[in-house]
């Protein structure tokens, strides 16, 4: 099997409309490195598959079909357990995170174990955003950190990359379907003891999402505290010990 160092991740549901721009946009941007792409389509009534599998190369790159609807949690996670790579960034179908990022972020994990992009450092481009999207951001972290101790200041940015064998560990062990994966990734990542970083982007609000602001964030609310009941230092232990993949670093 030939060597992979990135494998990039992209759920996608319903995205036949810009699915090919945005594939053709991340082959000019990876030019030269060996690279996998990974499209899992979830549950699409359109024809995501099939532009998806007209657009990759087809000797390197695939499409992973989830028979229904799961959450952008699941995708993300069927396609990172299914990824090669040495790295593995996930990213969204609308190309909001701007690519020149991409290889800042994966020459970050020399010295990270995750890194996440973010839309509120100093130095992040926001472009298009709205007051009441940037409220709803704000009231979720505040719940997150209060609720986890994350002390990521922007943990839904669809754009972030992690060690290979590290991104891998982290999602067989994890279990949320929906929005709020993420925070359950970096909640991982903090029990386990990885070394995480943010790093900023250039971020474009695109129109056709798929969330569903009100009501997708109480449902994420309420995963968070779900997600914090479970993950506890025991509760992380007792799943690394079930999971087989041998003694990881828990903090206390």
């Amino acid at each position: 099997m030939a060597h992979t160092t990135l494998s990039v991740v992209i759920p996608a549901y319903n995205e036949a409309a810009r699915l090919e721009s945005t594939l053709r946009a991340l082959q000019a941007a990876t030019s030269g490195l060996d690279i996998e792409v990974i499209v899992v389509d979830d549950g699409s009534t359109d024809h995501t598959s099939a532009v998806a599998e007209a657009t990759l190369r087809s000797d390197v790159d695939r499409v992973v079909r989830l028979g229904t609807n799961s959450g952008k949690g699941a995708a993300v996670r069927a396609g990172v357990l299914r990824s090669r790579g040495d790295a593995v960034l996930y990213m969204d179908a609308d190309l909001a995170t701007d690519l020149a990022a991409l290889p800042e972020f994966i020459r970050a994990l020399d010295r990270a174990d995750v890194v996440v992009g973010s839309r509120t450092l100093p130095d992040a481009v926001v472009r298009d955003g709205t007051a009441d999207r940037a409220a709803m951001a704000w009231v979720f972290n505040r719940i997150v950190h209060l609720t986890t101790g994350i002390e990521c200041r922007d943990t839904q940015c669809g754009f972030k990359a992690l060690r290979g064998p590290v991104a891998r560990e982290m999602f067989a062990l994890a279990r949320c379907d929906r929005f709020a994966f993420d925070v359950e990734i970096l909640l991982l990542a903090r029990r386990l003891g990885f070394d995480v970083i943010e790093m900023p982007v250039v971020w474009t609000a695109v129109e056709g999402s798929s969330v569903r602001r009100v009501a997708d964030s109480f449902q994420a609310a309420a995963d968070v505290l779900r997600m914090a009941a479970r993950w506890t230092p025991r509760g992380v232990a007792r799943a690394v010990e079930r999971s087989g993949t041998g003694p990881l670093p828990v903090d206390g």
